[in-house]
């Protein structure tokens, strides 16, 4: 399925197309063009070259990968965080598929186990009715340490635990669970557990110490969750989170880039350490005043009742413009950023990510 920017999907089986012709396409490799995408049960069969007459279909801009989003909580109003529903996975991709996000990590604030356990079941059914673009569920804790919680409920933290630890495994089955931690929190042998299982680990919310951290490493994480944001800072005398995950090039890292959360020039110098390990995640959620998580929108950013800046209001497209526009990342690397990258993350690179024969056919429309 393809993309225009604020139109709905297209999908191939509604408008029986089988061809797809444009001017210009960026593969997540090669710029190629004028060209025609043969494409079958929504797998790409072949990518051929056509006189730039026969072009009909987007014959302006450009068709690029559609993006990955593995940390969104919400939109059109119904923040899942608040509802852990069908319909407001629904919503958020409603919402951020008109702006080329086809795929996404639901994401759950730090929440009570009722809220975990109904966000999985929730995120599971949303699948087996064949909804589209949901490739897992983001449990953004509750594992943290509480100090470095910033927007999350202080309440709701809890400490680690073996029986909840398995529980989410249990109830999860098939559905990839990807977890933010803060891997000083765990005693004795429940960090090496939670690493070892079927869920992804990577480490946020977190006051580790660099020690901390590079223990956490050497165990098997190598994530870390919205790179200098709610984590042990880079001091002069110590490294923390921000700086530790720097000195480590195997070491994925998510940023989110809407000029908030971070200064550009903080962007700036973590591309030019992390290179092809940092990937953007918009971190976006939506106004909704209906439950515990209570974000209102005012002057272009989110912020709780304390006033304190919670999630984003980007989009993935948004926040690739600024990597272009305020950073001065290349457009191929920032598509990269938001669409091969976050594919390699969760290992789903042979999948999507690029536009390759072989591969889900998946486009996002550019226009300027």
């Amino acid at each position: 399925m393809e993309h225009q920017n604020q139109e709905k999907t297209v999908k191939l089986q509604d408008i029986n197309m089988k061809k797809i012709t444009a001017r210009k396409v960026f593969t997540g490799k090669e710029w190629l063009g004028p060209v025609e995408i043969l494409v079958e049960n929504e797998i790409i069969q072949a990518i051929q070259f056509i006189p730039d007459k026969e072009v009909k279909d987007y014959p302006n801009g450009f068709l690029c990968p559609a993006f990955i989003d593995l940390q969104v909580y919400g939109g059109n109003g119904i923040l899942f965080s608040n509802h852990q529903t069908v319909e407001a996975i629904q919503a958020t991709y409603d919402e951020h598929s008109k702006s080329g996000t086809e795929f996404f990590q639901i994401t759950l604030n730090c929440s009570p186990k009722e809220s975990i356990f109904k966000a999985i079941d929730a995120a599971k059914q949303y699948q087996q009715e064949g909804r589209p673009g949901l490739l897992g569920l983001h449990l953004e804790g509750p594992f943290f340490n509480p100090i470095r919680r910033g927007a999350h409920k202080e309440e709701f933290v809890q400490k680690p635990t073996k029986q909840l630890i398995d529980a989410i495994i249990q109830l999860a089955g098939d559905l990839r669970i990807y977890m933010t931690i803060a891997p000083e929190m765990f005693d004795g042998d429940l960090l090496d557990y939670i690493i070892q299982s079927p869920i992804i680990c990577s480490i946020g919310h977190s006051d580790a110490t660099q020690s901390q951290v590079e223990h956490a490493f050497e165990k098997g994480i190598n994530k870390i969750t919205h790179l200098f944001n709610a984590q042990s800072q880079w001091q002069s005398r110590a490294l923390g989170i921000a700086g530790t995950s720097l000195l480590h090039d195997e070491i994925w890292a998510s940023i989110i880039v809407d000029g908030l959360h971070l200064d550009f020039g903080t962007v700036k110098l973590a591309k030019e350490l992390k290179r092809d390990r940092l990937f953007l995640i918009t971190d976006a959620v939506t106004e909704d005043l209906s439950g515990p998580y209570h974000f209102a929108k005012k002057d272009g950013k989110f912020s709780n009742d304390q006033g304190t800046l919670s999630g984003s209001a980007l989009t993935m497209h948004e926040a690739i413009e600024n990597c272009v526009k305020h950073v001065g990342i290349d457009l191929e690397e920032a598509v990269r950023m938001g669409s091969l990258y976050p594919a390699e993350v969760i290992g789903l690179e042979n999948e999507l990510g690029t536009l390759e024969v072989g591969k889900r056919w998946s486009a996002y429309h550019w226009i300027d």
